[in-house]
C-alpha cells in the first residue's frame, strides 16, 4: 500500500519541475572555483568560469567546479552557467538554495 500512496504523489512533484530559468540579475566569471566557508548568497545572479573548463562528459575535478563548499557552507541564489565542468563540490554535508544551472556539463554536484 505504501508504494501506491508515493506513486500518487509522483505527478504533483513531477508537476512542479520547470526548465525555465528565472531572470539573472546580472553576471560573473571567473577563472577558478569560488570557495564558500560560510553563506554564500549570489544575488541571483549568473557565475561562469572564462575561459571554459567543459570537456563534455570526460571526467575532470575540483579545480574545474563553479563552487567549492567546505562542510556546513550554505549556496544561495545563483544561476550556474555552462562554461563550469562539475557544478557545485560539497566537503561534506552542505545546503543548496534556489540554485539554478543553466547547462550541466559533466556534473551537477
Amino acid at each position: 500500500m505504501q508504494y501506491f500512496a508515493i506513486l500518487g504523489l509522483l505527478p504533483v512533484v513531477l508537476g512542479a519541475a520547470t526548465t525555465t530559468l528565472p531572470k539573472s540579475a546580472g553576471a560573473v566569471a571567473t577563472n577558478k572555483p569560488i570557495a564558500v566557508s560560510g553563506s554564500f548568497d549570489g544575488g541571483m545572479k549568473m557565475y561562469d568560469r572564462n575561459p571554459s573548463v567543459c570537456q563534455g562528459q570526460s571526467e575532470t575535478g575540483e579545480a574545474d567546479a563553479m563552487f567549492v563548499l567546505e562542510d556546513g557552507a550554505t549556496l544561495s541564489n545563483v544561476i550556474i552557467g555552462p562554461n563550469q565542468a562539475e557544478g557545485v563540490h560539497c566537503k561534506g554535508t552542505c545546503t543548496i538554495n534556489n540554485v539554478w544551472w543553466s547547462d550541466v556539463c559533466e556534473d551537477a554536484m
